[in-house]
């Protein structure tokens, strides 16, 4: 079929082809970028909101790259004729003389990426400012899509013709909150690296200890999962490994000197993270708030269970058609609560290897990098012909 022509919105300085530590959305969107472009289709990246200035080619893959195009441009004489009147349509409007020059420069930037590149689909992953708000002043209309990966409602959702969500839970929620119609929507789930769908799923044996991996925030629950281990010594048979890095690296760090049992691992490259993951009992990831954790994908394509944003857990179920662990809600559950899930997880659930492989299996297959590229191209295609 005819290649297409998709202008990407997301990150470049803050992914993880240049941050090793970038997960989530921004892993997410350059995935979707590389595989596009594996695939023959015509991509080119506007990395809103950071300040690139210039036109630059980003390598992908080996032997692969993009133009990435500049998200500053100075206005010229052309520019008069439409400029003033979409800096008067923005809302909010430009605050002092500095920021007329700003959004100035970031309105020129994208009205000319569109008049060049000509896409057919303009694909956000940002749902917060400042894409709909430049947007909305150029009175953008026609095939604009956003990913929505975050569990916070985002911003000027009524303009998206589409809007694709990681997971139907986050969807409920944010379309329940904003008013968006279902039908305007799609669950697609984000897709796990052949790392991790190409690990060895081990027995019981000669696995060993709870894993933490991801964020290390409060908003992961680190500090609920440090408390559990301080609440319940017989945790301790465990040892508690924590890969990844964050803001409240210090709850961590006081946990070693306390004594508590915790190996830190830190940021990892997913052929490192793989190798915990399969030889981990449980991971352990209890999150306040979660659009949906990739995390938690990787380990069930490792074959391990995981305790869990409780929407999560509850929703793959039935996806996977299997038990994948037990729900949890930093919200509202302690700390306390969270030592006897895990006690009760470790005593109490079938750990046979066949089980674990049959885990791993159902979740690589539903999580695979070619069911989540054609999802895409599919929508894409759907887009441009209504």
């Amino acid at each position: 079929m005819k290649p297409m022509r998709i202008l990407q919105i997301h990150p470049l300085m803050k992914s993880k082809a240049l941050s090793p530590a970038a997960g989530g959305m921004a892993g997410a969107s350059v995935d979707l970028t590389r595989l596009l472009v594996e695939r023959g289709h015509d991509v080119q990246v506007l990395p809103i909101p950071e300040g690139v200035g210039s036109r630059e080619l980003w390598g992908v893959a080996p032997g692969r790259a993009v133009e990435v195009a500049a998200t500053m441009h100075i206005p010229g004489w052309r520019e008069t004729v439409w400029l003033p009147w979409a800096l008067l349509r923005l809302r909010p409007r430009s605050a002092g003389i500095k920021n007329v020059f700003y959004d100035s420069f970031a309105l020129t930037a994208l009205h000319r990426e569109l008049q060049l590149f000509r896409p057919d689909v303009i694909h956000n992953h940002l749902a917060r400012m400042p894409f709909p708000r430049l947007a909305r002043a150029l009175r953008l209309g026609g095939n604009l899509l956003l990913t929505h990966h975050h569990g916070e409602t985002g911003e000027g959702l009524a303009a998206y013709d589409r809007i694709v969500f990681p997971s139907r839970s986050a969807r409920d929620t944010v379309t329940a909150r904003a008013g968006i119609p279902e039908d305007r929507t799609r669950c697609i789930y984000s897709p796990v690296a052949p790392a991790f769908r190409n690990a060895a799923v081990l027995p019981d044996r000669p696995r060993a200890g709870i894993v933490f991996a991801g964020a290390v925030r409060l908003r992961k629950g680190i500090d609920l999962l440090l408390d559990a281990y301080r609440a319940d010594r017989s945790l301790w048979e465990e040892p508690l490994i924590i890969c990844g890095r964050g803001p409240d690296e210090e709850l961590v760090r006081q946990a070693e000197r306390d004594g508590l049992p915790v190996r830190w691992r830190g940021q990892l490259n997913p052929e490192e993270l793989a190798e915990i993951l399969a030889g981990a009992r449980w991971v352990v990831i209890p999150s306040r708030l979660e659009g949906f954790s990739i995390a938690i994908l990787e380990a069930l394509c490792c074959g391990t269970p995981v305790i869990g944003w409780a929407p999560q857990i509850r929703e793959l179920e039935p996806v996977l058609g299997m038990t994948v662990g037990v729900p949890f809600d930093g919200r509202s559950q302690a700390a306390s609560e969270l030592a006897v899930t895990i006690r009760s997880a470790l005593r109490e659930f079938p750990e046979a290897v066949d089980r674990r492989s049959r885990l791993a299996a159902a979740a690589r297959s539903a999580f695979s990098e070619g069911r989540y590229v054609e999802a895409y191209v599919d929508l894409y295609r759907e887009m441009v012909g209504s």
